[in-house]
């Protein structure tokens, strides 16, 4: 949300919203072993009948509303979660944060010094977020144009304080051939345009490179275009940036002019947000701008605000569970870091934030053999038990404060998101709001199965791992998770309502 004002903005207590993480008693959930596990049986048949070869396949079923165990199979055995990993990042930051917190993007004016102050907000400038609000990013900017007009004559210096993150932007982790895509975008304490600069490319002559036009323009960077327009074949174009640069190149044939663009992520967004910003006020005749991203500790603290951009946690966790955003998912675990620490947040102080988490909630025999290197899951480093994952996901939905923002921020299945397309060889009965998670050998479905007449709901977790994909399609795997959760459906089909003051379990 945009707004301008010029009073100063006070930091959130998320410190002491961090101590307020809400944690299930040992008593809530008895051990797995002691209560009927109902759908055994029918999993394992689906499994027999899979046809997964080695794959590794691990399963938990739990009845939100009870507490009751339906079905553990291979359920503590830690697994590579791909993206099901923002299912941890997501409802860790909405206890840490709380369902009030905003990312708040300020800009503010000290003496000669525009400062562009970060707060890790990963949608600011999001383009698709954007164009939800019928504007686009060159709207932005001339508002961030226009207040540095308004707050007077003389500022000369653009200061971009991204100090609320490290500079450490990529895991070292992540693979290195994918680092220029939209998905393996620098982290930033100030994010901008989700990091990446759109590349609309249309037809010219044929034998002549495409035409471009970049999205946001920045006309100073270095773009060699060895793309060629043909009149045959498919569409080919692809654009590379080595490492540490933002020089990038344009290959292959383009038949098609683009409908969307090519999503390329950039180096240093903090640093090139900045020069952004200043090529804006430049072209509006307000003169040239020095910029420089500032040093811990070398931003003055008596800036006026001029201009402020607000985004909610709750839009935050959407876009990042129903499109798995990854930007989103690490943005949320450097800013848990930093607000429990006070430190610049980075991949270590939110993975120890987010284990802290866990453990109040599962305590330590689930949590011990987890492994968090990331907060979205590109990471192969990651591990997570089924039952982990399942128990995580019933202790955050019965949180009265979070729950439900948590279980609406998933992807409707067969309607929007990573989900649109799965369930078309039959809807269940129920509602299911889930996570998807792929990675080369891995595909995990995590989420809720939800009884619209009810509201029972049952949290599952289907995890699968080591899938020779040379003669083991992805599609087969998808088949089964979905036949997994037909058989939570059908369970919780059968069940009568709670009555009222049945549940004795708390939250």
């Amino acid at each position: 949300m945009l707004d301008q004002r010029t009073d100063r903005i006070g930091r959130t207590g998320s410190v002491a919203r961090f101590m307020l993480i809400a944690c299930l008693a040992a008593s809530a959930f008895a051990a797995p072993g002691a209560l009927a596990q109902e759908l055994n049986s029918q999993i394992e048949i689906l499994l027999a009948h899979a046809q997964l070869e080695t794959s590794a396949v691990g399963v938990y079923i739990q009845d939100v509303d009870t507490g009751e165990v339906l079905a553990a199979i291979d359920d503590a055995t830690p697994m590579i979660p791909a993206s099901n990993m923002k299912l941890l990042t997501t409802g860790a930051a909405l206890a840490v944060f709380g369902p009030a917190f905003e990312f708040r993007t300020t800009l503010e004016r000290a003496g000669d010094t525009v400062i562009l102050r970060g707060s890790g907000d990963p949608a600011l400038a999001d383009p698709d977020l954007l164009s939800e609000m019928g504007i686009g990013v060159e709207d932005l900017l001339d508002r961030w144009v226009a207040a540095v007009r308004d707050s007077g004559p003389g500022a000369r210096e653009i200061l971009v304080d991204a100090t609320v993150f490290d500079r450490v932007f990529v895991h070292p982790t992540w693979p290195k051939d994918q680092l220029n895509r939209w998905y393996a975008a620098e982290v930033s304490g100030l994010n901008f345009y989700t990091n990446v600069l759109g590349f609309f490319l249309a037809r010219d002559q044929p034998g002549q490179p495409p035409r471009i036009r970049l999205e946001p323009a920045a006309p100073w960077l270095r773009i060699v275009n060895r793309g060629q327009t043909v009149n045959t074949g498919q569409n080919t174009v692809w654009v590379a940036r080595p490492g540490a640069s933002n020089d990038m190149t344009i290959y292959g044939n383009l038949r098609q002019s683009l409908s969307a663009p090519i999503r390329v992520a950039v180096h240093d967004p903090a640093a090139l947000a900045g020069d952004i910003f200043a090529h804006r006020l430049e072209r509006a005749g307000l003169g040239r701008f020095e910029v420089r991203v500032a040093a811990p500790g070398e931003t003055p603290d008596d800036g006026a605000v001029i201009s402020l951009v607000r985004t909610p946690i709750e839009t935050v966790i959407r876009r990042c569970n129903v499109e798995s955003h990854n930007l989103y998912a690490e943005a949320l675990l450097k800013r848990m870091g930093r607000d429990v620490t006070r430190q610049p947040g980075s991949f270590e102080t939110g993975a120890a934030v987010l284990r802290m988490a866990m453990q109040d909630v599962l305590g330590p025999a689930d949590t011990a053999p987890t492994i968090i290197a990331d907060g979205s899951g590109l990471s192969r480093e990651n591990r997570v038990s089924p039952r982990a994952l399942g128990r995580w996901l019933t202790a955050i939905a019965r949180k009265p404060d979070v729950g439900g923002m948590f279980v609406e921020s998933l992807p409707r299945a067969g309607e929007e998101g990573t989900l649109a397309a799965r369930f078309r060889n039959g809807r269940p009965a129920g509602t299911v709001r889930a996570k998807s998670g792929y990675i080369r050998g891995v595909s995990c479905l995590s989420g809720f199965v939800i009884d619209e007449t009810s509201g029972r709901r049952v949290a599952f977790s289907v995890l699968v791992n080591d899938i020779p994909q040379h003669r083991v399609p992805i599609s087969r795997v998808k088949e089964l998770h979905e036949a997994i959760v037909r058989v939570a459906d059908g369970w919780l089909a059968e069940q009568a309502p709670l009555v009222a003051g049945a549940d004795d379990l708390g939250g």
